[in-house]
């Protein structure tokens, strides 16, 4: 089974525009996506954990992954204004 199908099957996309198109990207392996991370947090939680570990399963399978650390919210925080925990 390909990545894209595995993934699928999985639970892990559940919509997707020109999804051909997408599925023969990540299949061959070409597909360049990033996860981003709030640089404010005090720790990552197991939601992060999850996406992590697709991001590695894609990884595995030749695609590019760009990790981002939020540096504008870092730098000005959060643009709702919220301090408290969501």
């Amino acid at each position: 089974m390909e990545i894209y199908e595995e993934l699928k099957v999985r639970g892990l996309i559940a919509q997707v525009t020109n999804e051909e198109e997408i599925r023969e990207l990540v299949n061959a392996g070409k597909a360049t996506f990033y996860i981003g991370f709030d640089p404010t947090a005090d720790s990552l939680h197991v939601g992060h954990f999850m996406a992590l570990c697709l991001m590695k399963r894609l990884q595995m399978a030749g695609n590019k992954p760009v990790v981002l650390i939020g540096g504008g919210t870092g730098y000005v925080g959060d643009p709702s204004g919220r301090t408290d925990m969501r």
